[in-house]
């Protein structure tokens, strides 16, 4: 049990980067009536600035980096009884990239996450456990993910020669980058033996394409494809913004064959014919096509052709295969066949062995 809590740790801290701040919200509790002041009882008034210091009047420095830098031997915290100073802990708060530590719903906890994390691996160290199997292997293994991180991100600055050939397969494989921005109207239908829910219960196949060539005719006669998308369209996500669907590569691989024929021959501005998909009938709407700019795409081409020199070609499939018994011996849940001779069974060995 002791040997998980490594594992604990660190998948408690990733929820605290996702999970949301337990801190309940401050109510203001509304205060009985004073009584009136007497003319020689004077008033004083609050800062009008909530954030003010009531001894200066003047804003506080709020924020871990504007604390450190102001005062960075200032406490802010305590853990285990070790008093914990701003610059300590904005220390400990940098090992997250900005954007989790930023995103985090609580400092606090983050703060404290990350300090138990730094104190069990110093324990490990000491143990010498990053010395030992499988945590040794499992730490190589992440150094080299790191290090390769960061050798695709500096692919795609274009400083090393790696990038040479970027133009030239952006130059020939100009169709790669072409990108579509879509509109669509789903009518949805509730196929045989399923479910019905939603707007389609009652609606069959047959009900679900009439409609759907109702509405191609209506924007093809001149109908507000945007507002027959509000009105008609049973994508709810897409239907509150007017059929919008996003912007997609015209080769990309998470586009169905059948989408993709049909839109890659429009342009901007026309309308499919009802395209027949599981469970309904899309039309669709080319809002715009555009060419990704070389430089936006060149650092997805430099980490494919470098990716590409190292493509597999397996020489021995049996060495692939898969280890497990071969699925035609036969056992006591699946019997030789008729008429087969099973294999001798193994002798018995002797006692003691």
């Amino acid at each position: 049990m002791i040997r998980s809590l490594p594992l604990i740790v660190f998948l408690s801290c990733g929820v605290l980067l996702c999970a949301q701040s337990t801190t309940p919200p401050t109510t203001t509790v509304p205060s009985k009536t004073a009584p009136a002041s007497t003319p020689s009882t004077p008033h004083t008034q609050a800062p009008a600035n909530p954030s003010a210091s009531p001894a200066t009047g003047q804003l506080k420095v709020r924020g871990p980096e504007a604390v450190a830098q102001q005062d960075p031997n200032k406490i802010v915290a305590t853990i285990d009884g070790r008093p914990i100073t701003a610059r300590e802990a904005i220390t400990i708060l940098k090992q997250l990239p900005d954007d989790q530590r930023n995103s985090a719903p609580s400092l606090s906890n983050l703060l404290e996450q990350i300090y138990i994390l730094d104190r069990f691996s110093d324990q490990a160290e000491k143990l010498k456990l990053d010395e030992q199997s499988p945590w040794k292997e499992r730490l190589q293994l992440q150094r080299k993910q790191v290090l390769a991180q960061a050798y695709v991100t500096d692919l795609g600055k274009g400083t090393t020669p790696a990038g040479a050939g970027a133009q030239q397969y952006y130059n020939s494989h100009s169709a790669d980058f072409e990108q579509i921005k879509l509109s669509g109207i789903l009518v949805a239908f509730n196929g045989p033996g399923t479910p019905a829910s939603g707007a389609q219960a009652t609606r069959t196949e047959a009900e679900a394409q009439a409609k759907a060539n109702e509405l191609e005719k209506k924007i093809k006669d001149g109908g507000d494809f945007s507002a027959l998308a509000r009105t008609d369209s049973d994508q709810q996500a897409s239907a509150v913004r007017g059929g919008e669907l996003g912007t997609f590569m015209i080769n990309d691989p998470k586009l169905p064959p059948e989408v993709k024929s049909v839109v890659e021959k429009l342009q901007t501005g026309q309308v499919s014919e009802p395209v027949r998909l599981p469970g309904g009938f899309f039309i669709f709407k080319v809002a715009s096509r555009t060419k990704v700019p070389f430089d936006q795409a060149r650092p997805g081409i430099v980490q494919k052709l470098e990716v590409d020199k190292y493509k597999i070609q397996v020489q021995d499939p049996d060495f692939f295969a898969s280890s497990a018994p071969a699925s035609n011996i036969p056992s006591l849940q699946r019997p030789a066949p008729a008429g087969q001779t099973p294999p001798p069974a193994s002798p018995p060995k002797p006692p003691g062995q």
